[in-house]
């Protein structure tokens, strides 16, 4: 969603693919940004995929400041020092608490991976891949954000964390902004950054544990309602800036925390409001979504997903047979045993000619 408020708060024109998985992405991670064969988003030090962000984080700053330097700058109409100032000293916050707590309760959380991360992610896999995969990506992000998976101590610390970053937002857009932006009436990479934490935040059902905090700050809230209008186009995919992408947010229920109970209950990734393809409830009516079609390329890589756990299952089938796990033993005859064989062959044949001759 950052990358997404950028290209369309810098007014540029794009087009999105809709990668189910990294492993689709041209860089091995989401987001990627394709610019004439241009590939950015990959980490260079990641030599592996173990050693990749699979929060997307590092992905969407480097896609940033490349957009920042070779297409279009958000941040060249501020001039003075001080605002250069803040604007650093607020992304460091955004991207340290909100960031923060947009993956602790996307991937370390443990009951809101289990109901909805694994789900979402595990989607494009076929069992039981489905369901390896999203822990393995779980255990990487619990290593490069060096948290323990679970512990209330941790949970405690990333709501403070989120609490200071909201208080001190909401203060800063008081007393800065008070207009449409963080800094008056142009956007900045701050407002990329804000809006995409503050809307998952918001709109998220993993997101439910925040909302109580956010809603304390009425100032917030509006300014994601008016990013959201001016920036992405409505349901009829009307207004907006920039190139069309994802789907439309659709926010008129997202004040609401999520309802576990009932046939009102959250399906979908994204709750309420969300897209029609996900599944759920459309706009809070009890009316089930159709889900779309699946399209060609979608049937082609799941039949080519089943034979690719085929080949796997065969392959260990193979190695468990012919390597050193299960070994088949045959015994060799030594010369002794060879004599004592031919000998006793000699004699049955001798036993048989008496027994003609008597005969």
């Amino acid at each position: 969603v950052a990358v997404e408020a950028y290209l369309r708060l810098a007014g540029l024109r794009f087009a999105c693919e809709d990668c189910k998985t990294p492993y689709a992405s041209p860089s091995g991670q989401l987001p990627a940004l394709d610019q004439c064969a241009d590939i950015v988003g990959e980490d260079a030090g990641a030599k592996d995929a173990a050693a990749r962000d699979h929060t997307g984080a590092l992905a969407a700053r480097r896609i940033a400041d490349h957009l920042a330097k070779k297409v279009a700058n958000l941040d060249a109409h501020l001039g003075s020092a001080t605002d250069r100032a803040h604007l650093a000293a607020y992304l460091a916050l955004v991207e340290s608490k909100l960031a923060t707590a947009t993956a602790h309760y996307t991937w370390i959380d443990r009951d809101r991976f289990t109901a909805h991360t694994r789900e979402a992610y595990g989607a494009a896999f076929p069992a039981p891949l489905s369901y390896i995969i999203p822990w393995l990506w779980r255990r990487r992000a619990a290593k490069r954000l060096g948290a323990p998976l679970g512990g209330e101590v941790s949970d405690a610390a990333v709501r403070a964390g989120a609490a200071d970053a909201y208080a001190a937002l909401s203060v800063f857009l008081r007393d800065r902004g008070g207009d449409q932006f963080m800094f008056g009436k142009k956007p900045t990479s701050l407002d990329a950054v804000a809006f995409a934490h503050l809307s998952f935040h918001a709109l998220a059902p993993v997101g439910d544990a925040l909302r109580d905090e956010l809603k304390k700050h009425p100032n917030l809230i509006n300014y994601v309602e008016r990013v959201r209008r001016v920036t992405f186009p409505d349901a009829s995919g009307n207004g907006g800036t920039g190139g069309s992408a994802m789907d439309a947010i659709d926010s008129s229920k997202w004040l609401d925390p999520p309802d576990r109970t009932g046939s009102g209950r959250r399906r979908g990734w994204w709750g309420y409001g969300g897209d029609a393809s996900r599944g759920g409830w459309s706009d809070g009516k009890k009316e089930p979504l159709k889900k779309k079609p699946r399209s060609a390329k979608d049937i082609r890589f799941r039949r080519r997903s089943r034979w690719s756990v085929a080949i796997a299952f065969a392959a260990v089938a193979s190695y468990l047979l012919t390597g050193e796990l299960i070994t088949f033993v045959f015994s060799e005859e030594g010369e002794g045993d060879r004599e004592v064989n031919e000998g006793a062959a000699e004699e049955v044949e001798d036993a048989e000619e008496e027994v003609e001759l008597e005969e």
